[in-house]
């Protein structure tokens, strides 16, 4: 009998440390595994898309291949023959006068004898009063009031207003006013109002009025309203009203109201031109608006050319 309870007491044993001895090697193996897994989760600093970070930098970052506009844009004046850089600040004259920035990208010249402005950018502006001889290049926009002569070249937009003399040159809209002798080449639109003279060359579209004498060549429409003497060759369309003489040659169409318009050659028209030449109206070819003449906008057309 007790050799039977010896026996069972052995064998529940024997049991017990296998039972223990499986579950312990289950148990080691459980950190392996976990280990395992761990090695190929993704870490919690990690994005689950990780092209969200390169699309974020490419909307808010710029690039160096992109224009990037200065803040203070530099101009080079050039005052009694010396050259100097100005983004601030003011700029004295021997003779009188200064050279102001007034703002970001905005310069002012008042009262200076010769003045030169370069460089600013298209988005510049540029400003000159009662200077002697005042001149910009490659500005975005040139006003120039009260000064004797003023040159522009490159500029968007020039504006001259009471000058002696005006020069433009591959501006894109230009307005002249009450100047002695304006010359123009090679433009979009431009207007002269009150002029001695106008010399305009290669302009898509001008307009004069109350001119005295002006000269026209190779542009596209022209607009013409009490002026005395206008000479248009190779030009698109002329329209106007009363004008004392319209010589035109080599014109798409020639229609003004209350004119004496000359339909003339090319070679008349210029031998006219001459420097040291005097005008004289050739026969009239074709009068625009005779038939149906206006004693009142008579009176006051001659009144004006007179």
């Amino acid at each position: 009998m007790l050799y039977d309870y010896a026996k069972t007491r052995l064998s529940l044993g024997v049991a017990g440390s296998h039972l223990s001895s499986s579950t312990t090697c289950s148990t080691a193996d459980l950190p392996k595994t976990t280990k395992s897994r761990s090695m190929w989760s993704t870490p919690a600093h990690r994005p689950a898309n990780p092209m969200a970070l390169v699309d974020a930098k490419a909307e808010g970052a710029s690039t160096s291949a992109e224009p990037v506009a200065p803040a203070h844009p530099v101009f080079l004046v050039v005052l009694d023959g010396v050259e100097t850089p100005i983004h601030e600040g003011t700029l004295y004259g021997n003779g009188g006068g200064s050279v102001t920035v007034t703002g970001p990208g905005n310069l002012s010249a008042d009262g200076l004898r010769s003045v030169l402005v370069r460089g600013g950018g298209a988005g510049t502006t540029v400003r000159f009063t009662l200077c002697a001889d005042a001149a910009a290049e490659g500005v975005g926009a040139a006003w120039f009031d009260r000064c004797g002569a003023a040159r522009a070249e490159g500029a968007r937009e020039v504006s001259v207003t009471r000058c002696r003399a005006a020069e433009v040159e591959r501006a894109g809209k230009v307005a002249v006013e009450r100047c002695r002798d304006a010359r123009l080449r090679g433009g979009g639109a431009a207007v002269a109002a009150r002029c001695r003279r106008a010399d305009v060359e290669s302009f898509g579209g001008v307009r004069l009025a109350r001119c005295k004498a002006a000269r026209l060549d190779w542009c596209g429409t022209v607009e013409v309203e009490m002026c005395r003497a206008i000479d248009v060759s190779r030009c698109g369309a002329v329209t106007g009203e009363r004008c004392r003489v319209v010589n035109a040659a080599g014109c798409g169409s020639v229609a003004v109201a209350h004119a004496e318009v000359n339909m003339v050659e090319e070679e008349q028209l210029l031998s006219m031109n001459e420097p040291g030449a005097a005008f004289s109206a050739p026969a009239a070819s074709h009068v625009c608006g005779a038939a149906e003449e206006d004693p009142a906008a008579a009176g006051d057309t001659a009144s004006y050319l007179s």
